[in-house]
């Protein structure tokens, strides 16, 4: 733990160090403070546990004003209240070991000042000679030299955070360019306007996802260099390139923003996602992407996810884990073709609202099990495909979905070719239209438990079980007269 240190404001910046021997110290501060107020703006005492955490934030920002903050916490798990932004901020520490070294050097001066305050106090109340605040100012002007040297380390140590700026809406992200790609157009950011391909479900583009308005405001870095904005640039050598994307604009549209197949890597930390209702299709078709980072993702007010990571096909894992869905109503197509996708975590997904899963997880080759047991299905309607092509699927239980109001179940499990038994005895299927090509393909099924399946309202249900070698009609356990009946079926 720090040691017992007092906060000072010295031309304009506020710095405060953890204080451990809170009784002593806190009291001669208090007189210290009453004697200079004038100089010292405020005092504040932090108190916590042994690990060290580091938040910071800019106090009262303004342009015509010069006043910075510095809290060096010691609570693990705590959080700050940006006082500009309205949000609660916990920092990325990756550079701690800097801001700690720069807040030591002023550690030594702060200590050698604490004792001459420790004297004056100490002749003070010996002597009963009352401090004049002249004689407080000779100790003050000893420090503002050391003080004003490590200022400007650490304005420019809060810089590096960016915190609660607008202007700093920034994204970096890394590509690779080929042989192939030298003097190509690459496509490096997109918007909807831009995009004049239909969803993955070939519905029409909405006006209501054009986001060219505010995605043309940004302001983008080649390798530190500001290029003219362009949705396309020319790389006249291969290797690698890091892109800084700046976004003068409060975004609250994200759709198609990066479809960049050479996209490798995509930092977006500090990313102001806190207005944004739209991401459909924000990653969509970035094959070469290995890597992101989601965890300062702000999603409370989402409502559209469809086609967030269509096409991701390099992704092995994305850490979803901040992800508030409570506000979402479409999730089709969200992981279509994720086909490296080994793992996924959804745990804390809030599915109350959405409407369609159609194609969620096509095309994810390579996921073994899906565990959806939190899933709430109460409001969903479609599921078409939702499952297809899954080809690694072993296991996956659905014990808990609510279909009641589900009406499109065609490829639902279509070429599930490593399922041996779905047991579905609990689906409701009364408002099914469509269970065309449900199971197609499922080479490896054996065994099926459809014992509460109604198709009186289906009217194709062709190729339901066909290519499922090893699935008989009487391993398909049912009461419907008319699934057993129809032949087109197999």
């Amino acid at each position: 733990m720090l040691e017992a240190n007092v906060i000072f404001t010295i031309d304009g910046v506020d710095i405060s160090i953890q204080c451990s021997k809170e009784d002593k110290i806190k009291d001669i501060c208090q007189r210290f403070a009453n004697k200079v107020e004038k100089n010292i703006n405020s005092l504040l005492f932090l108190y916590g546990g042994n690990q060290l955490n580091l938040l910071l934030s800019f106090k009262d920002l303004a342009k015509d004003k010069n006043e910075m903050k510095v809290l060096v916490y010691t609570r693990e798990d705590d959080e700050f209240m940006c006082p500009k932004c309205g949000e609660k901020i916990k920092l990325n520490t990756e550079r701690t070991d800097d801001i700690i070294s720069s807040i030591n050097n002023l550690k030594e001066t702060i200590d050698s000042a604490k004792l001459m305050i420790e004297n004056v106090i100490r002749i003070s109340s010996v002597n009963n000679v009352n401090i004049q605040l002249k004689g407080v100012n000779v100790i003050l002007n000893s420090l503002n030299e050391d003080i004003k040297k490590i200022k400007d380390k650490v304005k420019n140590l809060l810089n590096d955070y960016q915190i609660k700026n607008e202007d700093n809406n920034y994204i970096i992200a890394e590509i690779i360019i080929k042989d192939e790609d030298v003097n190509k157009n690459i496509r490096i950011l997109n918007s909807y306007e831009e995009c004049s391909r239909g969803n993955p479900d070939g519905i029409i583009k909405d006006k209501i996802f054009n986001n060219e308005d505010e995605v043309k405001k940004c302001e983008i870095k080649i390798n530190d260099e500001l290029i003219p904005f362009n949705y396309f640039h020319k790389f006249n050598t291969k290797g690698k390139y890091q892109i800084k994307y700046t976004f003068k604009n409060k975004l609250t549209n994200t759709t198609a923003m990066f479809g960049c197949s050479s996209l490798i890597n995509i930092d977006l930390s500090n990313f102001n996602t806190k207005n944004v209702t739209i991401m459909a299709g924000m990653f969509r078709e970035c094959s070469s992407l290995t890597n992101i980072n989601l965890s300062n993702f702000n999603t409370n007010n989402v409502t559209n996810m469809n086609a967030m990571f269509n096409g991701c096909s390099s992704l092995k894992n994305i850490d979803l884990s901040n992800f508030n869905t409570n506000n979402v109503t479409d999730m089709r197509s969200m992981f279509r073709e994720c086909s490296s996708l080994n793992n996924i975590d959804l745990s804390n997904f809030n599915t109350n609202n959405v409407t369609n899963m159609n194609c969620m997880f096509y095309g994810c080759s390579s996921l073994k099990n899906i565990n959806l047991s939190n899933f709430n299905t109460n409001n969903l309607i479609y599921m078409n495909g939702m499952f297809a092509g899954c080809s690694s699927l072993n296991n996956i239980s659905l014990s808990n979905f609510n279909t009641n109001h589900v009406t499109d179940m065609g490829s639902m499990f279509r070429e599930c070719s490593s399922l041996k038994n779905i047991n579905l005895s609990n689906f409701n299927t009364n408002n099914v239209t469509n269970m065309n090509a449900m199971f197609y393909r499922c080479s490896s099924l054996i065994n099926i438990d459809l014992s509460n399946f109604n198709t009186n309202n289906v009217t194709n249900m062709i190729g339901m079980f066909r290519n499922c070698p090893f699935l008989k009609k009487n391993n398909i356990i049912t009461k419907d007269k008319k699934l057993l009946n129809n032949k087109n079926i197999f």
